[in-house]
């Protein structure tokens, strides 16, 4: 199955972002909850804009959204954080997520940015494997999260 990964520019585009991330939040598998994520997804592309940041959506053959990842500046360093990587269900075993990381990652060394990091919950073995496949390594936590996870980072 093939994809094309484009940055989320449109308000067409930016509405399947929105639609994907509704997605994940309706599975329940994280609550994202103490992240206002609600108010995150309305207000796309948010942080996640240029020229800081970037917003991806991942379509289909025939336009439907399959997937998105988005990067943002983090703190004082010159580090980047990759965020809201998710790829809906029919659309899994493809190679899309590492896709998406590659997308990500590439951006944020276009962006001048040294690192990309991000956090994940411990029991995602499946994206922990791709994340470590591709690079990164686990780091001390970069910020106080309310949730179980887990810190990777790769220097760009």
């Amino acid at each position: 199955m093939s994809f094309e990964i484009v940055q989320a520019c449109s308000t067409a585009q930016v509405r399947q972002v929105q639609s994907l991330l509704r997605e994940y939040v309706s599975t329940g598998m994280v609550d994202l909850s103490s992240q206002n994520i609600d108010a995150e997804i309305a207000g796309l592309p948010g942080d996640y804009s240029p020229p800081t940041g970037a917003l991806f959506l991942a379509t289909d053959i025939d336009g439907k959204a399959a997937g998105c990842v988005a990067i943002h500046r983090l703190g004082l360093l010159n580090d980047a954080e990759m965020k809201r990587l998710f790829v809906s269900p029919r659309y899994r075993r493809f190679g899309l997520g590492k896709a998406l990381v590659s997308r990500a990652l590439e951006s944020a060394k276009q962006m001048g940015f040294d690192r990309l990091l991000l956090d994940t919950m411990p029991d995602m073995t499946a994206a922990i494997a791709a994340y470590e496949s591709m690079g990164f390594q686990k780091i001390d936590p970069y910020w106080d999260n309310v949730l179980p996870v887990v810190y990777y980072g790769k220097t760009l």
